[in-house]
């Protein structure tokens, strides 16, 4: 085992140290009064990824008793579930994917059956719209801009994008035989309300937007839309969905700069903004739209989305990441904004081309990681800014997105890619981590 496994280890041993009491689940984080989470985005959800990986390293059946044992916390506390969002991060979407796993890791129907009816709740709240589906839920981050009331949600991170994913992913495993139906009518509607510019087309993350954000990546952007109708036309055969994926990542690539001095180039974080920053992370940086640029070149064969994602990897480089910091890439090493994301991004790309140099960068981030890392006592952990404007706003949390579990993915993905046995769980959103057969 390198370094970065047993960094992995002594990061669940950090996250075993939040179990809450008398239960199965863990602490959202170190506080003492910080209460469980069960989401796949910062709670136990995320966790139990982490724990079927790890058994699937070892084979230590106690990874395997503490993953069902939460598993079966998340069961019991589906029925309690009102108002919960579709989506695939926190809402009956991650649900779907967590459980569906834990079935497929453990044959025991329970899972299976716990997915299925979180895939009904997703059928049951969508509404018929134009030709289409979609689904109308109170509107996102309303805690952070002050703006309330119901919308039709897009995109990949909360909204019908996400969604489909999450579907095609159910029809992958058989989990419904409605599931792929109702992304395609998810995906028809996602057509309907593109926005045709000069550059491609554009999609908002919601409609009727009340304040100034109009993201171009993965997240939040046309880049994330994209990505869902790409995959959407891989199961579908739909040449519409690809011609869509095809002007969305045109759209993207014509809000990117060039950086650094090698060719680089990054798109920007919100156009609306009068002087532009750029993440680098899964979120909205290179780590998510590089996967649209990256599946388009793998269907089409076309040497440009091969040319784009090369530089946005540039720009990568060129912004001085992952050893330098910039407003895009701040305090945070999780596998949303941070360094485990742009990690296991070069992780994917070394696996699907065989390229040693993304090796490379996998293990720069790594290193980074572990510099930043409080280590005691058997335990890692990482006390990091979540949010790019709330810098001073620090905590060690054990999810999977923004925390300790996530970065811990990584660091033992990274271990077994070294040792010739990688193991991922790769989500929804996530291309295939194998090359395709030629």
């Amino acid at each position: 085992m390198t370094r970065y496994g047993q960094a992995a280890l002594e990061a669940l041993n950090f996250i075993e140290a939040q179990r809450a009491p008398g239960a199965a689940v863990w602490r959202s984080h170190d506080h003492p009064k910080a209460r469980p989470a069960h989401t796949l985005y910062h709670g136990a959800g995320g966790v139990i990824l982490l724990l079927l990986e790890l058994h699937a390293h070892s084979a230590d059946p106690s990874l395997m008793e503490k993953a069902i044992a939460a598993g079966d916390e998340i069961l019991a506390l589906l029925p309690t579930l009102v108002d919960l969002s579709v989506n695939s991060s926190t809402g009956w979407g991650g649900y779907v994917f967590v459980l569906g796993e834990l079935a497929k890791a453990t044959g025991a129907k329970r899972f299976r059956e716990g997915a299925a009816a979180c895939l009904a709740k997703i059928a049951d709240s969508a509404v018929k719209l134009g030709g289409g589906v979609g689904w109308i839920e109170p509107m996102p981050f309303s805690d952070i801009t002050g703006f309330t009331g119901d919308r039709e949600i897009y995109d990949q991170s909360v909204g019908a994008a996400g969604v489909i994913l999450t579907l095609l992913y159910a029809h992958q495993e058989g989990l419904d035989a409605g599931a792929l139906p109702l992304a395609i009518a998810a995906g028809e509607r996602l057509l309907e309300v593109a926005e045709p510019t000069a550059d491609g087309l554009r999609w908002r993350m919601m409609a009727d937007m009340p304040f100034q954000f109009t993201a171009p990546n993965f997240a939040h952007g046309g880049a994330g839309v994209g990505y869902a109708l790409l995959q959407l036309h891989r199961a579908t055969g739909e040449p519409r969905y690809l011609e869509a994926a095809k002007d969305a990542a045109r759209y993207a690539m014509s809000r990117s700069h060039p950086v650094g001095d090698k060719g680089g180039r990054l798109v920007c974080h919100n156009e609306d903004t009068r002087k532009p920053i750029f993440y680098l992370g899964a979120c909205h940086g290179p780590a998510g739209t590089g996967r649209l640029l990256l599946e388009l070149h793998a269907v089409t064969g076309d040497a440009l989305w091969r040319e784009g994602l090369d530089q946005l990897v540039a720009g990568i480089e060129g912004a001085g990441a992952p050893e330098a910091r910039s407003a895009g890439f701040w305090n945070n090493h999780g596998q949303c904004c941070g360094d485990a994301g742009v990690g296991e991004f070069a992780l994917l790309l070394a696996r699907r081309t065989g390229e040693a140099g993304y090796l490379d960068l996998a293990k720069r981030c790594a290193e980074v990681i572990l510099d930043a890392s409080e280590a005691q006592d058997g335990q890692r952990l990482w006390r990091q800014a979540e949010h790019r404007d709330r810098p001073d706003f620090l905590q060690a949390q054990t999810g999977y997105m923004q925390g300790a579990a996530g970065i811990a993915s990584f660091l033992q993905h990274l271990d077994g890619a070294l040792a010739g046995r990688p193991v991922k769980l790769a989500m929804p959103d996530w291309p295939s981590m194998e090359p395709a057969a030629s």
